[in-house]
């Protein structure tokens, strides 16, 4: 009983996360990726570097991101990012730390044992990312994660790498995103147990982006991302700049089972009640608001089995003038 609350306390944002290592990473994202349900979209800000570090590969000046994130109660997260150019390209840095609050012990019974457990996660990614002409992109970040459940005293340490590309071959209308995120193990175990080497959550995706020529500043994405542990998720997702002050995002999130559902329940008209249809579907919305070197982004995610999620990133360009 105890891991199981440990585990929605600390992975609050996958509810089948499955038995892979260090599922929280998958909550370490900037406010603009939480407003499209987790897609990470190319762009000049660093709040997917953790998924795609090719993303950011444009940045062409230096940036400093300050974000938070607030979901279930007690739940805190908080990160910093800075990026700047180098050779070429673009290197930028993200520390990121999330503590799941207190949560109390239960024994191998079931009964309360009146200690109270704090864990924590930290981690420290470093990515570099570099254009190469007009229509292509590539990137690599390597990342060290660190989680303490706050059981027999031990830490879980591991590392990553992610790997990503951008390509535009042909239209300028469409852009595609290919990447591998978390390839890596544990080195050691979080708790007394578990000491050996274990799977870190990895991820394969791949993003298209569409620029419809019939509306200005507007971007439709759809993202195909399969965890290792869990089902393949589907996400779509928009973006639109009104003007060089503001712009808002939305998106939704599925997976190849309730799409299943959804086959079943609205084209074959056919109920099952012991497999409840369309239970986890998940939407988000979001905004920035740019004033000269400073950019203010907010995401919100709506989840019908948990908590939703809060998300601000204050972003610096530093060497910029204006929008």
């Amino acid at each position: 009983m105890f891991l199981l609350a440990l585990a929605a306390a600390t992975f609050a944002q996958y509810s089948d996360a499955g038995t892979a290592e260090f599922v929280f990473l998958r909550n370490f994202q900037g406010a603009r990726t939480v407003g499209m349900c987790g897609i990470p979209a190319p762009g000049e800000d660093l709040s997917g570097m953790g998924l795609q570090p090719a993303a950011f590969a444009r940045l062409a000046h230096t940036r400093v991101e300050i974000g938070s994130r607030i979901q279930m109660q007690g739940v805190q997260q908080g990160d910093a990012v800075y990026g700047a150019p180098v050779a070429g390209g673009l290197v930028a840095g993200r520390l990121d730390y999330q503590s799941s609050g207190d949560i109390t012990g239960y024994g191998e019974s079931g009964e309360l044992t009146g200690k109270i457990h704090r864990p924590q996660e930290m981690l420290l990614d470093v990515a570099f990312a570099e254009p190469l002409g007009d229509r292509f992109a590539w990137g690599v970040g390597v990342k060290a994660v660190e989680e303490n459940l706050d059981i027999d005293n031990s830490q879980a340490w591991g590392l990553g790498v992610d790997l990503g590309v951008v390509a535009q071959p042909g239209s300028r209308q469409l852009a595609y995103s290919a990447y591998v995120s978390n390839l890596g193990t544990k080195l050691t175990g979080s708790t007394a147990s578990e000491r050996g080497f274990g799977p870190m959550p990895l991820t394969f995706g791949l993003t298209t982006r569409f620029n419809p020529s019939s509306i200005h500043g507007l971007a439709l994405y759809t993202d195909l991302q399969k965890p290792v542990d869990n089902d393949i998720f589907v996400r779509f997702g928009f973006e639109h700049r009104l003007n060089e002050w503001f712009d808002f995002r939305g998106g939704f999130r599925t997976d190849l089972p309730e799409i299943r559902d959804a086959f079943r329940v609205l084209i074959l008209r056919r109920q099952d009640p012991g497999n409840p249809s369309l239970m986890d579907q998940r939407w988000a919305a979001g905004g920035s608001v740019h004033f000269d070197q400073f950019i203010l982004s907010y995401g919100f995610q709506w989840w019908q089995l948990l908590d939703g999620v809060h998300s601000i990133t204050l972003s610096w360009d530093i060497d910029a003038s204006g929008s």
